[in-house]
């Protein structure tokens, strides 16, 4: 038999007293519902992003600040999986239509929204739907540069598996300012507690670290998002079943530029198979890569890869620093 779902709250935050500077990490609000005081179930709690530390070694992590109708309302977390595109929840896009991004560890690059998709994700309730992928993207104005940008999981973790939670609250603070990440923590299938589309995990967030990414650990490689949680339990949204869908809105916007060829695995080692410079070229064309006007071209795992810089009003170039060709 099938069991019921364990009922629990989604972790984002309503900035109205947060902005007035009250109870910024006890109040929580649904999407077009009146603010819902969490003072008892949450004073003195201290385990949002437990011994976090501040996430300067991800630059692709962003403050998410969401308004509706041109008032700010409520924050989240998120992350950049290209210039143009964020990875967050979903429950942080349904209900509102404008989204300010700051990604503090980027030079403080900041953009706004023209547009969000969602998956599957509709519920406007304050609770995690258990039947839905709680998974989003923002779309920006303009660019938020990179050196190299994080990887989305094809493939679900084993249970046990360690990961790392990225927000923007550390002890029960908010920040507008920076992001932290926490230590590791293992993560299970959560089918059997009735989400079949997360994993579950011990409770290291709060309500504003909702659609942070959560990376597996040591790793840019994004696993999940920051979804929801209560009662010591928390619920990461899994990526990896919703992976072409990201691919596909993330092409959509104009692809992503080439990542940084470096493997943080054995970047000395030719035959490792995560190794992107290998094989070496496609047809003449190496992971260097090259200049055709204002589209950069290079060879990233066996295939011909292409990104046109002039779609995001920029030229191509040789970038001496990191050894290939890139927009600039």
């Amino acid at each position: 038999m099938k069991s019921s779902p364990l009922t629990l709250r989604l972790a984002w935050l309503c900035s109205l007293t947060a902005l007035a500077g009250l109870g910024l990490s006890l109040a929580a609000c649904a999407p077009g519902d009146a603010i819902v005081d969490d003072d008892e179930s949450d004073a003195g709690r201290d385990d949002a992003i437990i011994n976090g530390q501040a996430a300067t070694g991800y630059p692709e992590a962003v403050l998410v600040d969401m308004s509706k109708n041109g008032q700010s309302t409520a924050i989240c977390s998120g992350s950049l999986i290209a210039p143009t595109v964020v990875l967050t929840a979903g429950h942080c896009v349904v209900d509102f239509d404008g989204w300010d991004i700051t990604a503090p560890f980027a030079n403080g690059q900041t953009s706004s929204s023209v547009g969000s998709a969602v998956f599957d994700y509709t519920s406007t309730s304050q609770y995690v739907d258990p039947n839905a992928h709680d998974v989003a993207l923002v779309f920006l104005a303009t660019p938020i540069q990179l050196p190299s940008y994080p990887t989305i999981a094809q493939a679900p973790l084993p249970d046990g598996a360690m990961v790392n939670n990225l927000g923007r609250i550390d002890n029960g603070q908010a920040s507008y300012s920076e992001l932290f990440i926490g230590p590791d923590v293992a993560v299970s299938d959560a089918t059997s507690q009735g989400y079949p589309y997360d994993y579950v995990s011990t409770e290291t967030t709060q309500h504003g670290d909702s659609g942070g990414p959560v990376v597996a650990s040591g790793t840019h490689e994004i696993v999940g998002v920051n979804s929801g949680g209560g009662g010591g339990v928390q619920l990461t949204a899994r990526v990896d079943l919703v992976a072409q869908w990201i691919a596909d809105q993330v092409a959509m916007q104009g692809g992503s530029p080439p990542q940084n060829p470096q493997n943080p695995q054995n970047p000395q080692n030719p035959q490792n198979p995560q190794n992107p410079q290998q094989p070496m070229d496609c047809g003449g064309v190496t992971y260097e890569g090259l200049c055709q006007g204002d589209v950069v071209i290079w060879c990233e795992y066996g295939e011909l890869q292409a990104y046109d810089c002039g779609a995001e009003g920029m030229g191509c170039g040789f970038d001496a620093s990191a050894g290939y060709y890139d927009c600039q």
